[in-house]
């Protein structure tokens, strides 16, 4: 087998895949960094081994800590009084988000959901986006979180169907 095509293969990782499978991967990437160096030293005469390693360990870690970086969540923070949000409209950079809602004085229970802005005016439950509907329904004084929402570039609007509230601009840019 060609060298170099075999090298290729050992640093082949998947785009796809979850923390834990992530982390796995890490752990094998740097056993695998650390059997190159080895042959790396092999092949130049056993010269700079600790540099060598050392350098392919950090590279292995820089790889992990961006990793990390892109699954990292942001929570934003929600309070809904009797016919509207406290925050009107957001602009938030494209990423994983989950949003907590807190019921500061409507005296029933609430609801927090996200749709494209072009389906506002759709059946909810056809085009709202499963994963950003709270978790249950949110009691007068309680706190309940959405479901992690990937949000791509472009318009989207939130909104409480049960308060009701009018739709909220969510501009990803």
């Amino acid at each position: 087998m060609n060298g170099s095509l075999h090298t290729a293969h050992i640093f082949a990782l998947p785009i796809k895949a979850n923390h834990k499978e992530k982390f796995s991967i890490m752990k094998s990437f740097t056993f695998r960094l650390i059997a190159l160096a080895l042959v790396l030293i092999t092949l130049n005469g056993f010269t700079s081994l600790h540099a060598q390693t050392e350098t392919m360990a950090k590279q292995g870690m820089d790889k992990m800590h961006k990793m990390e970086k892109a699954d990292a969540v942001t929570v934003i923070q929600l309070s809904q009084a009797p016919g509207e949000f406290n925050v009107k409209g957001l602009t938030l950079s494209p990423g994983q988000y989950q949003f907590e809602v807190t019921n500061a004085s409507v005296d029933h229970e609430v609801g927090f959901v996200i749709q494209k802005a072009a389906d506002k005016d759709g059946d909810l439950m056809a085009t709202a986006i499963k994963s950003s509907f709270t978790t249950a329904t949110v009691a007068p004084g309680a706190t309940q979180s959405s479901g992690v929402v990937n949000l791509t570039p472009g318009e989207y609007v939130y909104s409480c169907p049960m308060n009701p509230t009018p739709h909220y601009t969510i501009t990803v840019e």
